[in-house]
């Protein structure tokens, strides 16, 4: 990936600090401090990762911001309530605002509906396609290929780090997007 004026990040802060944000569908593991409040959450990529608010900013400011995501997002709970007290749908839907709270141009996202009910998938995809109507870049990578289908303008597969398909427009089905997946294997083992 570049970045503005052709540089790539030379590390994952640079590359927060110059506006890219990684949503992981490992929201327990990578996304969320699941034994800390959702405000707490919610803020710490701008506060502690990119120093927004300054040092010791006030409580009631992060809380106050965080309420506003939250309500946003449509999450059911307490901004002072635990994130392990969500269900998967509703954290997955707060580690998306502690991004949009760092206020990003670029959106990396890894299986973003991962382990979240048919609901929760909707309101994120409904997310996900306001943030590219709002002019940002959003870069999915998913094993649902019926997400890749629904979300995607173009859709570009890999294997061995290397491009062996893409597929836009009328082109861009679930069919002709798992024969462009399988056939990166066809080929003799590297």
């Amino acid at each position: 990936m570049r970045l503005p004026g052709g540089r790539a990040p030379r590390s994952a802060r640079h590359a927060v600090t110059s506006g890219v944000a990684f949503v992981s569908g490992d929201r327990k593991g990578r996304g969320l401090m699941l034994d800390k409040a959702l405000w707490e959450n919610v803020t710490a990529v701008s506060w502690l990762g990119q120093g927004r608010g300054g040092f010791l900013p006030r409580r009631s400011r992060l809380v106050d911001r965080s309420r506003g995501h939250l309500e946003r997002l449509r999450v059911r709970g307490d901004v002072r309530a635990g994130a392990g007290d969500l269900s998967g749908g509703n954290q997955q839907k707060v580690v998306f605002a502690k991004w949009l709270d760092a206020a990003p141009s670029v959106l990396a996202l890894d299986d973003p509906t991962r382990g979240v009910d048919v609901g929760a998938r909707a309101e994120l995809h409904g997310i996900v396609r306001g943030l590219a109507a709002e002019g940002k870049v959003v870069l999915i990578a998913s094993s649902d290929l019926a997400e890749l289908v629904e979300l995607c303008h173009r859709v570009v597969v890999f294997q061995h780090g290397r491009v062996v398909g893409s597929l836009a427009g009328r082109r861009l089905t679930e069919p002709a997007l798992s024969l462009a997946m399988n056939a990166g294997f066809a080929g003799p083992a590297r």
